[in-house]
């Protein structure tokens, strides 16, 4: 019998496994539409590996509407306290679409988004905002500008690992979880 240590450790060996994973831990209640495009997956490789994950029980999926969100297991990483907690972990199709174009146009500033998107400035600047705040996108400052940049993996299994340790020095999770799920991620 395999212990749930090793499985874990085995489920996640896989490189397309490990990217789905890590954007499933940095976001919970991510849709499959939005992990397609934001991973470059075909539709069967995704559902391949989620349903894989699933039966490993290191995901779970819920439908929300009309979409398959996912979740990590791992309760103490999201835990949604109500409704609105759930839709807020979900991109509307604006933010998708603003996010597609700064993954196509890394470093693009908002005059330019705008430009690019054809939405209003007012419409940008909130979405850009939920997108900062959903940390699928940075800001940085370049000259009188703000450039906008998509967070890759690098940066978020960086962010994830802070957010464990802060976690873990914080006691709200376990020496032994941490040291799992800190392996999980590299």
């Amino acid at each position: 019998m395999v212990n749930r240590g090793t499985m874990s450790a085995f489920v996640v060996e896989h490189k397309t496994r490990k990217m789905i994973i890590n954007h499933i831990l940095a976001h919970p209640g991510v849709s499959f539409g939005i992990i397609k495009r934001v991973l470059a997956l075909t539709d069967s490789t995704l559902r391949y590996h989620l349903n894989y994950l699933e039966g490993r029980n290191e995901i779970k999926s819920t439908i929300e509407g009309k979409n398959k969100c996912y979740y990590p297991v791992h309760k103490f990483i999201f835990e949604p306290k109500s409704e609105s907690d759930l839709k807020t972990h979900r991109l509307s199709n604006t933010q998708e679409r603003l996010l597609n174009t700064i993954q196509r146009y890394p470093g693009i500033n908002q005059k330019d988004l705008i430009i690019r998107s054809g939405f209003k400035r007012i419409t940008v600047s909130h979405n850009l905002k939920k997108l900062i705040d959903f940390g699928v996108v940075r800001k940085e400052p370049n000259g009188r500008h703000v450039c906008y940049h998509y967070i890759t993996d690098t940066e978020l299994r960086e962010k994830i690992i802070k957010r464990l340790i802060n976690k873990f020095l914080n006691d709200e999770i376990d020496e032994q979880t941490f040291l799992v799920l800190k392996r999980k991620l590299e």
